[in-house]
């Protein structure tokens, strides 16, 4: 799965960055949590940050570790072997909206952040997205059969949206200084569009498993169907948006 993700997902998550490290001033302690293949760690470091990077999936670590020249911890909210405070700014690109306990999660991010320190974090909304719409109509061309996604209870989860993160980050402890949406566009090759539901990555991946060899092999046909219309010199052009929020602990 680290690889599909490295090759799919990682390039769409990757938009985020610039708005991710928008102003941190250069030598500013840094943490990643949720690395993935370290796109964003990497950026961080080239933009003169001191960068940790943490990731619990061991493959997806080793993949950043190998990137960044660097040991990456391998671990995962709510349980990070970090001290308290420690960072200038902890940066949690695409990570809330996956865990188990989003707020005992929120919790643990606010206690890396250093008194005054700043937290950043995006999530995907609840709004549909062009991805999983494309994907969506993949689904429905090939005749494939609803697969059940898993969820989390309603008094565990939160509102996906600015203003439902923010809310998340400020019941932590933070006060919430930037909540709103940020835009860009994700370029795909078509082959590594699909190596994201082969590889079982997220939903798509579960969507996948629960097909026939035949109907599996209709998806892939009415992917490049449809796709066909979005691409631009042989890449699928889709635009992306996310909730972004930054949010400054406490000084005392």
């Amino acid at each position: 799965m680290a690889q599909a993700y490295a090759r799919s997902f990682a390039g769409l998550c990757a938009g985020a960055i610039p708005t991710m490290l928008a102003g941190l001033p250069a030598g500013s302690r840094v943490l990643d949590i949720g690395c993935g293949p370290g796109a964003l760690a990497a950026a961080a470091r080239d933009a003169s940050l001191d960068v940790v990077a943490v990731e619990p999936d061991p493959e997806m670590a080793a993949l950043a570790s190998r990137r960044l020249g660097q040991d990456v911890v391998v671990a995962g909210l709510p349980d990070l072997p970090l001290a308290s405070g420690g960072f200038e700014a902890v940066l949690v690109n695409f990570v809330l909206n996956h865990v188990d306990n989003p707020a005992a999660a929120a919790h643990e991010v606010v206690r890396m952040a250093a008194p005054g320190g700043l937290v950043r974090a995006t999530i995907w909304t609840s709004a549909p997205s062009a991805q999983g719409q494309l994907f969506r109509s993949v689904l429905e061309a090939s005749g494939a059969v609803e697969p059940v996604f898993p969820r989390l209870a309603d008094g565990v989860d939160f509102e996906r949206s600015p203003d439902g993160l923010g809310m998340l980050l400020a019941a932590a402890g933070a006060r919430v200084t930037d909540a709103r949406m940020v835009d860009w566009v994700w370029r795909v090759a078509p082959d590594d569009f699909w190596a994201a539901p082969t590889g079982g990555v997220g939903g798509l991946g579960v969507a996948w498993s629960a097909q026939t060899p035949e109907v599996r092999d209709r998806m892939r046909v009415e992917l490049d169907r449809l796709s066909e219309p979005l691409q631009e010199d042989g890449l699928i052009v889709l635009p992306a948006t996310a909730a972004y929020v930054e949010a400054r602990v406490p000084r005392s």
